[in-house]
């Protein structure tokens, strides 16, 4: 069930980097839904440049991998990053506004399997990417809930066994 009540972060933490409002240093980016593909814009500044005049690589993937993950999110899962695999065809200037698109290309029980692009506003790609998502490790999910209780509210119960 896609839930777009949960395309945003509307939580008390919001601290992700690529999304979280409450992150002063973050990106802040904010989610919509295009027919079946997640969307935002992002027009990057001085602060995000790798070289001179060239948004860093590292970003490009930050918030690929940010808008394909939050397809879990709007199924009521949290998910981790299990691979990323990012295609760089063009460097994305600073100070263009920047399409960045997701969709869901397979969902399991166990594994949730995206694609995304970004793009200029002439339609030219700066990068694609794949990637797959699994569930929060029990590890993982219990130190997220021991460092900021609220969060398990928005956890599924968890899994016996």
């Amino acid at each position: 069930m896609i839930d777009p009540g949960w395309l945003n972060d509307r939580s008390e933490y919001q601290q992700n980097f690529v999304h979280g409002l409450r992150n002063a240093s973050g990106l802040q980016l904010q989610y919509h839904l295009d027919d079946e593909r997640i969307v935002t814009t992002w027009t990057a500044d001085e602060r995000h440049a790798g070289f001179p005049g060239v948004v860093h690589g590292g970003l490009i993937a930050a918030v690929l991998d940010d808008v394909m993950g939050r397809w879990g999110a709007l199924h009521h899962r949290f998910l981790v990053t299990a691979r990323l695999s990012v295609r760089y065809r063009d460097a994305a200037p600073l100070g263009v506004p920047l399409r960045i698109e997701g969709w869901s290309t397979r969902l399991l029980r166990r594994a949730l399997h995206t694609e995304g692009h970004v793009l200029t506003p002439d339609g030219g790609s700066v990068a694609e990417a794949t990637g797959t998502y699994l569930p929060l490790p029990r590890q993982l999910r219990r130190r997220m809930v021991a460092a900021w209780p609220g969060f398990d509210e928005y956890l599924e119960p968890e899994p016996a066994g």
